[in-house]
């Protein structure tokens, strides 16, 4: 926004330097971002400056809007001329009514809207004066008619527009919505084809106007005009932003109303301009205005506290300060409580304050910022401890990382068939899905029930794209509606398919099996010192004969296995993707709060290493628990380090070798002592289980 010192003056005189002035306006927060000479010819200049004028602020893009703030930031009068009781003595005696008709079929998107008539004009050049004015604020002089409209423009802040009444179809006005596909010729040559949500200015016939954004070339003053329908109001600024955006015009007018204009400058504004047209263009002003406003607005009133405003600013402003700086910037005061409490009344051309901590940066603003003291916060600082389960969450990534397991991310929601299919073992008995009332696609319509189908979906792209090995892992809510309402389980989930990558002490190409799936839990389950008795799974995307559920206490903790040939191939997968999915909030639940220090034993261990062949239908895990069971209480490890099964075996068998360790707290044990128990071992295994010592 542009300001020109002299124009400035004749509302309030600050009585200060030109460049104190500018520093006044700067920190009273209109930020001069410079200031410029105009030349006017024959050696005369006009000081000119350019103001930022933030969008809260649209009051300020008018010299009266700038000069109510000098006035308060200077505390200085502001003289303000009084058109509207000028205008009374200086109309004629032809009604308005009798020359033109106004019909608003848009009351909620112009409020207001109020028309002037002005007859016998002469549109001419405009004086020296007007031309200098519009000059300096970058304006082209057009007509006296015109050029007043943009005077008055730049004086109030009051956008006005003046149609050639003979131009008018009808001698009738209507506010409405444009018709699809209507045609609109602009001031500025654009040819338009205008949507149905366009509001238009339009006579009997045609529009004539895009409201608050541009007149149309077919009802603009020329030399020939002879009376002028002087148009005023107050247009809503979304509609008029959108209509601005929409059809790539941008005006001075279109630039207020976007901010928002002083509903009751409508008048005072458009009386300022009539009665300038009358003195330079030499009209007579009909009798009466057309004022539709069938809604008056009333003044926002807002509540203050005196000690709130203290308290924010860290001041110690008394109530007739802060009140007097409100009082400065046209705002009445009213005392609600002595000394503490006031009812602010805000005036229309502040439509921004809306709220008592508006008031209180107004009242910082003018008390000066440079006043406020410089303080530091006080307060306690209260140590951020994570949770046991935040703990154990960031050590089960940090542990599956470390073992080479990528991490993957996936939406909270999967299709409806898969909640079902993968309904979670730890979900409450009962449970149901949670389907989404408004889904971003029908395959993501409902709550996750499991992290599996996620990572399911994410290894399939991957191997599509070419990639041969897959490590991934998943850690995240699942969700289920039980009688108790909606649960939330953190969960954990990993995903092994493919090739292994090429090791030295693996072999090149091998596949990815059960045991790098289990190896990977009990790697898990081994960091946070936790063990689970391992049972056979009942999931139906399993496989039954290569699947185990981990329980505790009976309850299940984690399931893990290979997927069943059909979800496979339903999926588009090869065979041979292994994965489980364990409960994290029972993992942390489980986990040792603390770890009691041992000492390291002082006796060495002794080794035995014992391979067996027995029926393949009996899990090694209950061939570790009768060794464990039987080596009491000198064996220490059981570790099953191979598992062969093949056509050099007897069909339906299979061979376990386990690694065994044994160690005293008193001495070194000898071979004298270890044998008995290791004979007792092999003879509990084949009493109880079958099995057969392999030589």
């Amino acid at each position: 926004m542009k300001i020109q010192l002299d124009w400035l003056k004749t509302f309030v005189d600050p009585q200060l330097a030109p460049q104190d002035l500018y520093d006044l306006l700067t920190m009273g927060g209109l930020e001069i971002e410079g200031v410029d000479s105009v030349d006017l010819g024959d050696g005369r200049h006009a000081e000119v400056a350019e103001l930022n004028v933030t969008p809260n602020r649209g009051y300020c893009l008018s010299h009266i809007g700038v000069a109510r703030e000098v006035a308060a930031l200077a505390q200085k009068e502001c003289r303000l001329p009084d058109p509207n009781a000028e205008l009374a003595k200086a109309m004629g005696s032809t009604p308005v009514d009798k020359k033109i008709t106004v019909v608003n079929d848009e009351p909620l998107l112009c409020p207001r809207y109020a028309a002037i008539v002005i007859e016998n004009v002469k549109p001419g050049p405009s004086p020296q004066w007007l031309v200098d004015r519009l000059k300096a604020m970058d304006l082209r002089p057009i007509n006296n008619i015109v050029d007043i409209t943009n005077f008055v423009l730049m004086e109030y802040g009051q956008p006005l527009h003046a149609f050639d009444g003979d131009l008018l179809a009808g001698s009738k006005i209507v506010i409405r919505r444009a018709n699809q596909g209507e045609p609109f010729a602009s001031l500025d040559g654009s040819e338009l084809k205008l949507d149905s949500d366009a509001l238009v200015i339009s006579d009997a016939d045609k529009p004539v106007a895009l409201a608050g954004i541009m007149g149309g070339a077919n009802s603009q003053v020329t030399r020939d005009t002879r009376w002028v329908v002087l148009e005023s109001a107050f247009f809503d600024p979304v509609t008029v932003r959108k209509g601005s955006k929409k059809y790539n015009l941008r005006s001075d007018s279109s630039y207020r109303f976007e901010r928002g204009v002083d509903i009751e400058a409508v008048i005072t504004a458009q009386s300022r301009a009539a009665l300038l047209i009358k003195e330079l263009a030499g009209g007579e002003i009909c009798s009466g205005r057309i004022d539709i406003y069938p809604n008056p607005r009333e003044r926002t009133e807002i509540d203050l506290r005196i000690s709130r405003t203290n308290q924010i600013l860290g001041t110690q402003l008394s109530a007739e300060v802060i009140t007097g700086h409100l009082k400065a910037l046209g705002m009445a005061v009213k005392e609600q409580k002595s000394g503490e409490a006031y009812r602010v009344t805000v005036p229309h051309f502040r439509p921004a304050v809306t709220r008592e901590i508006d008031l209180i940066e107004e009242v910082a603003r003018l008390n000066g910022y440079g006043s406020v003291k410089v303080s530091h916060p006080v307060g306690t600082l209260n140590p951020v401890r994570p949770t046991r389960q935040q703990t154990v969450i960031r050590r089960v990534k940090e542990m599956l990382s470390h073992r080479g397991i990528s991490e993957a991310v996936n939406y909270s929601f999967i299709e409806e068939e898969l909640a079902q299919e993968f309904l979670s073992a730890f979900a409450p008995t009962g449970s149901q899905t949670i389907p989404l009332s408004n889904p971003i696609n029908s395959e993501l319509g409902t709550m996750r029930t499991s992290l599996l189908p996620g990572l399911i979906q994410t290894a399939v792209r991957n191997l599509n794209k070419g990639r041969k090995s897959i490590q991934i892992f998943e850690q995240g809510n699942i969700y289920f509606r039980g009688k108790a309402g909606i649960t939330e389980i953190p969960s954990l989930a990993v995903l092994m398919a493919g090739t292994v990558p090429a090791r030295l002490w693996q072999e090149t190409g091998k596949a990815y099996d059960y045991h790098d799936l289990k190896g990977a839990l009990e790697f898990l389950l081994s960091g946070f010192k936790v063990s689970l008795q391992f049972c056979p799974s009942t999931h139906s995307f399993l496989d039954a004969e290569k699947s185990l559920a981990g329980l505790a206490a009976g309850a299940p903790v984690a399931s893990l296995g290979q997927l069943n040939g059909a979800l496979t191939r339903r999926l588009d997968l090869a065979p041979g993707v292994y994965v489980f999915e364990m409960n994290v909030e029972a993992l942390a639940r489980l986990a040792p709060r603390s770890h009691k220090f041992s000492a390291i034993p002082k006796f060495p261990e002794t080794y035995r290493d014992i391979s067996i062949l027995l029926d393949q239908t009996v899990p090694s895990q209950t061939v570790t628990d009768l060794i464990r069971q039987t080596g009491i209480p000198l064996i220490k490890r059981v570790d099953l380090y191979d598992l062969f099964e093949g056509k050099k075996l007897e069909k339906g068998k299979k061979s376990l070798t386990f690694a065994l360790s044994f160690q005293s707290p008193e001495k070194t044990l000898t071979d004298a002592e270890v044998n008995p128990i290791f004979d007792k071992i092999v003879q509990a295994l084949a009493d109880q289980l079958g099995a057969q010592l392999r030589q």
